[in-house]
Order: structure tokens, then C-alpha cells, then sequence
């Protein structure tokens, strides 16, 4: 018999009354060093002719010595095997003592009366148990202090140092790989990163011209329609029409009614683009769990109060009306969160800081968000594209690593694919490749290693390249508002670009405090939160009637901004002409009288799109946030500059103006186009707190070195501005909205205290998640599937299970390979070693499957590289192979032996330093060597953010 039946043993049922009887008792004593302990277990054996097995009548061996294991008692043993079963021996039949609990109460020895079966004639392993095999640990109550629910507990993070090392082992073994064929495979291996560049960086840059060309045109048809083609935008429709468009009918010229028939037929497509994408977006609904304890499910009684049985494990008994019943696991609370919706920047920047949100980044979030964006722009809501894109960028990213094994089986090369498909999505929707670069490593990429550098700009540029060469907009330019100016700017123009920057810091940070109150007293209420369609249809219907009358705010985004900040083209020099046909005089004043009005007309469209923009973000459809944001500011600057010019009008000989140009004609002085992108990025700055990145786009967008510098001005202005008035970002915001684990580590944050004052000491029971292997390696299914469940119900689906031997920490058992692992273990049982049950929920609530879990005599590449050889083998079994049914019992491969420790006196700003320099998962605590408890990295994010009164306890 194969030892990997070991772990049958106990589990087996008896089938014959004449089997083999074997007893076997336990004593254990320790004394000093661990390694150097002394124990004297004793094994009797007193075989049955019966059985077929030639045994000594009695054998003693140490159990715990080093070297000793179930494995390894072959070696050591003297048992001769029956002829007819050749290869059965004591380690095949080794059973440990029993019961092996977490923690004994006491030292007393344990008996276990174990029965065979004749192996000869039915091949059944049977156990009887013993009566002392407590059903503690399968009833055992949750602590009452893991009953909270961390608000983002279904985030789990990777362990980025777990990720580093297993690449590492990946790229020794190839490295040894010799000849030819060894080259040949690492060239392979180094090909796959710039084969999935252009491959991410092309597909990007097809979706984006889709999305463009789509948008245009259903943005276009809520005013009218081509009548030469149907499907022409306006802009392609009109585009040898001159002054008049003949060809371009508009709806009331269409249907022959009056202006009453257009308003409602604008308000009423707006509405119904807008509904469709919210159905869309909904369809992408995703559960995780939020902050409300855990309430407990009665068989008669759907659910009943947290206080009274939270703390009730499975199983226990519970009164109702004065009936007792048994309790069962209550589903935790859910929250909803769609993945479609919003910009989605935030979500990336968390997910590339090592978290994982589930189906965000999925192949149906990509295709419904990239439908629903073209609704929702094209209904004329106050969103944008360009935080989308970066979202769907990311989406292609993560969908093609699934075909390259280096990137998919790898957490952390995945995440560096991720930050460099996040750089085309802003390279396609500002046509700026170098912004992408610098948005990717300045705003959403947590580790961002010199190749990742290199990847990104390759993605970016690529992905412009190729947009750029289909020309979705049919002038061969990449974005609709790119613009130039032939103009420097002067001297005295400096004060005012500084005071642009400050206006910018000032907006930015109303805008943050705007939207979140506009959260808590409207999207938070009883009935917009559970209608979210109604309020979508709702802030579509206000849009659409506001925006109608106002010639700014009809416009699309993109189109308003290049308006806006586009120069004015005159006939003649003269003051006050005749304008150009382009150009539109309420941007462009020819009198005195006109500048008042044309003010006025730019100051109600700042408001109107400055308000709606801001209670817009949150809506549950496609929304970005850095067009809308731009047009707010690029309204602010045009207002500024026609302000300047009208003063320069009123006072041509103040000594402000003495640096312009003879002839006193302020359009050769002053450019209100210029102050318009400067108010954008001010803006822009003050609500995305971008500098750097926002910098080079506008540089990219107006091509002009001699504007770089009144930009950057006023971006650093509005960003110190801002940060003065509200910390937060809209990132932040939204965020902390949501709950999102993200640990900034941008921030230097304050803490003066240690470890010791915010990790509890660990207890060590059969019900807290801990492993003592102090004395047995064995414990049982039923007991680690208990320990399981506490530490999921605590928040912590993606923590781990600390190992001890006499108080040390020897090891963790990471809580998702633990719960793959007794899954499988529950469906292969029913089948192993021709065994049959009746119930599989038996393997679960009986204690007598043992599961082997040691740190000895493990090789540590095992832990980091073999894994998925396990899970391999998990997947080829058959259900007659009874041997890979046994190696499943054994966790030992899982165990992570190299843990990462600090002392309990540790500054917590260096706790802040290993979770965001190193991407720990968590730490573990000791004190003088001896284990004190761990600290999860998203225990720690929540006491960074709420401090002591809101921490949970661990254990």
C-alpha cells in the first residue's frame, strides 16, 4: 500500500467485525529548544492471523524526532509485508495518535481503536473512533470579536513578495535549461511581454475608434439627421455647407412641428440613450460583502437579530419562539457595485496596487461599458471618455494575458501588463502618448519597475499610431479639440495665469466637497439607492431641459472644448470687423456691447455644467471625469481672457499693457484661448490633483512650447490650491465612497505608536485561526475548515493561518489554498480507496479526516513554483485513484515557511513602509521570538483611515 493512504485511516468505517485491532497511545513531554524536544509515543500492535499481516507484537518510534515522518518511516521500520501484499508496511498503516486537536486541554494520552479489514478481499481501510474525538471544533461558537465585517472584505490582495519569488524559481529554471532548445525557449519567454504590448496597445486603439466614430454620430441624431446619409455626424454631413447646412435637418423641420415638439423630442432621446445605458451597466451588477455583522439563519425563521446569534456557529442550537432549531450560515450582507460603472480609474489604481475586485476587468465589463459609454455621452449627460478608456485599456490587458502563461500565472507580471495598457487608454483619448506614460506611472501604477517603463511607452505609442491611422474623426488628427497658437504670452499675463491656477485649486476642491454632499443627502437615500435607474433618468431629464437653451451646453464635451479654446479668426485687422464664418461671436465679441453679453452667456454655462458635472460623477452608467472637468475651466479661463481684453478696451494705456503690440488692438495682446487651456488644467488639476501627466497633455494638445510654462503654473497653483482646502482627490473620494482597501503611498502618514498598541495577542484554541503543531502534525479537516470560517467571517477571505511549534512561528497556511484544498477533499472522498458515503456533507461535519501540515522537509520552491503541479493533479483525478485523494490531505506544500515577521515594539511607520515598499499581504508579530498575532495589510489600511475607535480585533 502507498503511504499517501495515510490520511484514510481515521476516516474509514468499519466493515468487519474480525479485523485487525491495533492500539495505539500517546505521550508527549518537551523540554527546551524545540528542535531538541523529547517525545516517546508508543505504538502496540497486536496483528489477527486473520488480517494477512506479519507484525512484531510490539514497536516503539519518536514520532517528532528530526527526520521522522509518515513518509519516512519506511526507512526505519523492520515490518515485513504479507506475501500477497507486497509494499504494505508500517508507514502505509501508520495512524497518529488521535485525537489531534488545534490545543489539547491537557497531556493526557488519547486511544484510538483502529480495525482493518481484509485488505486481500475488499481493499477498504476501516477505523472505528474513538470516543474521546470531540465534536468541539465543528460546533465551537464564533468569537464575538471577529463578528465584524471589514466593509471591503471581498478584496483580496496579493503578496507581492510571493509573486517576486516565484518568478524568480520560473526564471532559474529556465536559465538551466541548456542547448539550443533551452535559447530558443527564453527567447520565446522574453518575446511574450512585446507581443502582448502590440497586441493590447492595436486592439485599444481599435475599440477607441468604434467608440469615437459611434459617438459623433448618436450624439449628433438627438437634433436631427443627415438627409444624404443617415449615418453621417453633423460635422462630416455640413462639411462643405458653408454658413447654412441644408443637407443636416433638424428634428422640427423634419416632423414640420414647432420648437415645443423639438424640446420634448431633445428631452425625451436624451432620456431614453441614457436609460439604455444604465440597463446596460446594471447587467454588470457584482455582490461583496459590506459593513454589517453576520446574522445567523433558522430553519423556520428566514433571519434573525446579529446580536443574538452572531456569535453562533453552524449547527448550534437556537430558540425562536420558543422552539429550538438548528442554526445554519447566514449569507453576509451584500452590497452591489457594477463594473461598468463610472470612470473607473479608482477601481484600477486599487487593483494595481494589489488588490482584486472580481469581473472587473472581465471580457463582458469591456463589451457592455464599451456600448454603454456611447449612450451615455451621446445623451448628453456631463460625462466623459477618457476615464473610461483607461478602464477598457485595462480590461483588453487583462483579458490577453490569459493567452501568454509568463503574465497569467503571475499576479505581479500581470499587474505590470495592466499599468502599461492603462498609458494607451490616455494616449488614445488625448492623443497624448506621453501623457500616458507619465498618467500611468504619476496617477494609477503602484510598483512600476524601469521595464514597465519601457512597455508602456511602446503601448502608448502604438496605440496612437494606430488610432491615428484609421482617423476616426476624418482630419487626420487623434482627438477633435487639439488646437495651436502662433502668440507668446507676456509679462504681465503672468499674475493672471497664477490667479486662473488659484480659481482652478478653488473649484477643484468645491467640486470634491460638492459631490460628496450631493452622495450623502441623494444617492444614499432609501429610494435613489435602490432605484439607481431612477436616478439616471431623473439627472437625464434635468440635463436635457437645463442644457436645451444654452448654446454651450448643447454641445458635446470634446467639441465645447475646442471652442473654447480655439483662436478667433478675423477678415481684417481692424478692431471690431467683420468675424470669419468659423468663428462664434459670443466667444468672439465685435463691440463693447457684446463682451457683457458674451460674459454673461460663458458664466451661466460655467455654472450649469460646474453643478450638473459634479452630481453627475456617481451615476451608475460609463462617467468620466477629465473632459467634463476641462470644459468647467476652459469656460473659467474664456471668461477671464474676454475679461482682460474688455479691461484693455477700457484702459488701453494702463501700464499692464505696455508690453503689447503698437495699434492698441487687444486681439493681438491677449488670446482668451490661451487662458482657456490654462483654466482647464487648472481645473482639472484641482480635481484630479494631476501635475506632471496634465502638464504634457496640454503640451501634446496645443503643441506649443511657449505656453508650457503659464500651464504648469498655474497646474502647480491650483493642485497646492486645492490641497490646502481638501486633501482629497475625486479619486479619494470616490474611494473612500466605496470603501476601496487602496493604501497611498504617495502619503507620508503620522503615527506614534507600535504594534503592540494596535495587534492583540493571539489565543490559541480549537476556535481561533491558529495552528499548533506543537504536538501532532495531524489535524483534522472538520477543525481547519472551522479555523477557516472564523478567519473569512473576520474580513480576511485572503489571510492565512499562522503554524506554531511550542509558541514559534514555523510557517503560514494561506486561507484561499487551504479552502481549494478541503473543497477538494470533500468531492474526492466519496470515491477514494473504493470508500463510499452516502452524504458528502459527512466529510465536512465528521473530525476523523486528518490533514498532514508541517514545515519540515519541505523544500521552500516547493511552496513558491509547485503549487500549480497540485492543482494540476487535482484536476486529473478520475475517482479511483486513490493516491492523489491522499496527497490532497497533505497541506505541507502550501505552507509558506518563510514568513515575514516584526517585533511588537516595531514603529508602525515602519509597518507603513513594508506594506507599501514591500506589497506584503501581512506581517506577522512576535515578541522575544515567541508568536504575538498578524496584522493584515487591509487591517492596517482601515486603521490608517479610521484609527483606534474602528479597528476590529483579530483573534
Amino acid at each position: 500500500m502507498h503511504p499517501e493512504y495515510v490520511p484514510l485511516l481515521p476516516r474509514a468505517l468499519s466493515v468487519a467485525s474480525t479485523a485487525t485491532t491495533a492500539t495505539t497511545t500517546a505521550s508527549t513531554a518537551a523540554t527546551g529548544d524545540p528542535d531538541t524536544r523529547e517525545r516517546s509515543p508508543a505504538m502496540t500492535f497486536d496483528p489477527s492471523p486473520s488480517a494477512g499481516l506479519v507484525l512484531p507484537p510490539t514497536i516503539r518510534f519518536d514520532l517528532h524526532s528530526p527526520g521522522i515522518t509518515p513518509r519516512s518511516l519506511h526507512a526505519h521500520s523492520q515490518i515485513g509485508p504479507h506475501p500477497s501484499h507486497r509494499g504494505l508496511s508500517l508507514p502505509d498503516i501508520f495512524v497518529p495518535p488521535h485525537p489531534l486537536p488545534v490545543h489539547r486541554a491537557n497531556d493526557a494520552s488519547d486511544q484510538t481503536s483502529i480495525q482493518f479489514s481484509d485488505i486481500a478481499s475488499t481493499d477498504e481501510l476501516t477505523t472505528v473512533s474513538s470516543t474521546t474525538a470531540a465534536t468541539v471544533e465543528s460546533t465551537a461558537a464564533v468569537p464575538a470579536d471577529v463578528s465584524k465585517r471589514l466593509w471591503y472584505d471581498d478584496f483580496t490582495t496579493i503578496d507581492w513578495v510571493h509573486e517576486f519569488i516565484k518568478e524568480s524559481f520560473r526564471v532559474k529554471r529556465l536559465r538551466d535549461l541548456p542547448g539550443l532548445r533551452g535559447r530558443l525557449i527564453r527567447a520565446r519567454d522574453a518575446s511574450q511581454g512585446w507581443i502582448l504590448i502590440l497586441v493590447i496597445g492595436s486592439t485599444v486603439a481599435c475599440i477607441a475608434y468604434l467608440i469615437d466614430a459611434a459617438e459623433q454620430r448618436v450624439f449628433d441624431w438627438r437634433s436631427g439627421y443627415c438627409a444624404t446619409n443617415w449615418f453621417l455626424p453633423k460635422h462630416d454631413c455640413c462639411v462643405d455647407s458653408g454658413d447654412t447646412c441644408p443637407a443636416w435637418l433638424e428634428w422640427k423641420f423634419a416632423l414640420r412641428g414647432s420648437a415645443l415638439v423639438e424640446y420634448a423630442l431633445y428631452i425625451a432621446l436624451s432620456v431614453a440613450l441614457a436609460l439604455v445605458a444604465v440597463l446596460l451597466t446594471l447587467t454588470t451588477a457584482s455582490t461583496t460583502p459590506f459593513s454589517k455583522p453576520p446574522v445567523t439563519v433558522v430553519d423556520s425563521q428566514r433571519e434573525t437579530s446579529s446580536e443574538t446569534n452572531a456569535n453562533l456557529a453552524p449547527g448550534a442550537p437556537v430558540t425562536v419562539n420558543g422552539e429550538t432549531h438548528k442554526s445554519q450560515p447566514a449569507a453576509a450582507p451584500r452590497s452591489i457595485i457594477y463594473t461598468a460603472a463610472g470612470g473607473g480609474v479608482a477601481e484600477v489604481k486599487t487593483i494595481l496596487s494589489g488588490f482584486v475586485i472580481k469581473r472587473f476587468l472581465g471580457s463582458y465589463t469591456l463589451f457592455v461599458k464599451s456600448i454603454a459609454l456611447v449612450l451615455s455621452i451621446s445623451s448628453g449627460l456631463n460625462v466623459g471618455k477618457e476615464g473610461p478608456y483607461v478602464h477598457i485599456a485595462s480590461c483588453v490587458g487583462n483579458i490577453t494575458c490569459r493567452f501568454f502563461s509568463k503574465f497569467n500565472n503571475n499576479d505581479g507580471k500581470r499587474r505590470e501588463i495592466l499599468s502599461a495598457a492603462a498609458s494607451a487608454g490616455v494616449a488614445v483619448a488625448f492623443g497624448s502618448p506621453l501623457g500616458g506614460v507619465l498618467f500611468s506611472l504619476e496617477e494609477v501604477s503602484y510598483y512600476f519597475p524601469p521595464k514597465t517603463l519601457i512597455r508602456s511607452f511602446l503601448c502608448a505609442v502604438i496605440s496612437a499610431l494606430v488610432l491615428k491611422l484609421l482617423n476616426p474623426y476624418g482630419t487626420g488628427k487623434i482627438v477633435i479639440f487639439e488646437v495651436s497658437y502662433d502668440h507668446d504670452w507676456h509679462a504681465f499675463e503672468f499674475l493672471i495665469f497664477v490667479f486662473i491656477g488659484a480659481c482652478g485649486g478653488v473649484i477643484g476642491a468645491a467640486f470634491g466637497r460638492l459631490n460628496v454632499w450631493w452622495t450623502r443627502i441623494w444617492r444614499r437615500s432609501r429610494f435613489i439607492s435602490k432605484h439607481p435607474v431612477a436616478d439616471v433618468v431623473l439627472m437625464a431629464t434635468v440635463t436635457a431641459a437645463i442644457s436645451y437653451f444654452n448654446v454651450y451646453t448643447q454641445k458635446s464635451a470634446s467639441e465645447l472644448l475646442y471652442d473654447l479654446a480655439r483662436t478667433c479668426t478675423y477678415r481684417t485687422a481692424s478692431p471690431f470687423d467683420t468675424l470669419d464664418y468659423e468663428d462664434d461671436d459670443a466667444l468672439c465679441p465685435t463691440s463693447m456691447a457684446m463682451y457683457a453679453s458674451s460674459i454673461r452667456s460663458l458664466t451661466t454655462a460655467f455654472v450649469i455644467k460646474f453643478v450638473l458635472t459634479a452630481v453627475t460623477v456617481g451615476l451608475k452608467i460609463p462617467a468620466g471625469i477629465y473632459v467634463p472637468s476641462m470644459v468647467s475651466g476652459a469656460l473659467l479661463g474664456r471668461i477671464v481672457g474676454l475679461s482682460v481684453q474688455w479691461l484693455q478696451y477700457q484702459v488701453p494705456h494702463l501700464f499692464l499693457f505696455s508690453s503689447c503690440p503698437a495699434g492698441n488692438d487687444p486681439r493681438a495682446c491677449t488670446i482668451p484661448g490661451v487662458y482657456a487651456i490654462v483654466g482647464a488644467g487648472a481645473v482639472m488639476a484641482g480635481v484630479t490633483r494631476m501635475t506632471v501627466t496634465l502638464a504634457v497633455i496640454l503640451f501634446e494638445l496645443t503643441g506649443s512650447l511657449d505656453h508650457v510654462l503659464p500651464i504648469s503654473v498655474a497646474i502647480l497653483i491650483s493642485k497646492w490650491v486645492a490641497q490646502a482646502l481638501e486633501p482629497n482627490s475625486i479619486y479619494d473620494v470616490i474611494m473612500h465612497n466605496n470603501n476601496f482597501p487602496f493604501l497611498d503611498n504617495q502619503r507620508t502618514p503620522g503615527f506614534s505608536v507600535t504594534l503592540h498598541d494596535i495587534v492583540p495577542k493571539a489565543t490559541i484554541s480549537s476556535t481561533s485561526p491558529v495552528i499548533d503543531t506543537s504536538d501532532s502534525p495531524y489535524i483534522s479537516a472538520a477543525a481547519l475548515r472551522t479555523k477557516l470560517q472564523i478567519l473569512q467571517v473576520s474580513g480576511e477571505l485572503d489571510g492565512s493561518l499562522p503554524i506554531l511549534r511550542n509558541q514559534v512561528l514555523v510557517g503560514l497556511l494561506p486561507a484561499p489554498e487551504l479552502e481549494y484544498a478541503l473543497d477538494k477533499i470533500k468531492e474526492k472522498d466519496a470515491t477514494a480507496s473504493g470508500i463510499r458515503y452516502n452524504d458528502l456533507a459527512e466529510v465536512t461535519d465528521n473530525n476523523d479526516i486528518m490533514c498532514h501540515i508541517s514545515a519540515d522537509d519541505q523544500e521552500i520552491q516547493r511552496y513558491y513554483f509547485d503549487r500549480s503541479s497540485r492543482h494540476h493533479q487535482f484536476s486529473q483525478y478520475n475517482g479511483t485513484n486513490a493516491g492523489v485523494f491522499t496527497a490532497a490531505t497533505d497541506l505541507t506544500p502550501f505552507v509558506d515557511r518563510a514568513p515575514i515577521s516584526l517585533d511588537i515594539n516595531s514603529p508602525l511607520a515602519m509597518v507603513y513602509l513594508m506594506f507599501v515598499r514591500l506589497g506584503l499581504r501581512m506581517v506577522c508579530v512576535v515578541e522575544d521570538g515567541k508568536f504575538w498575532g498578524v496584522l493584515h495589510k487591509k487591517r492596517f489600511i482601515e486603521y490608517c483611515r479610521f484609527g483606534d475607535d474602528n479597528m476590529d480585533t483579530w483573534f
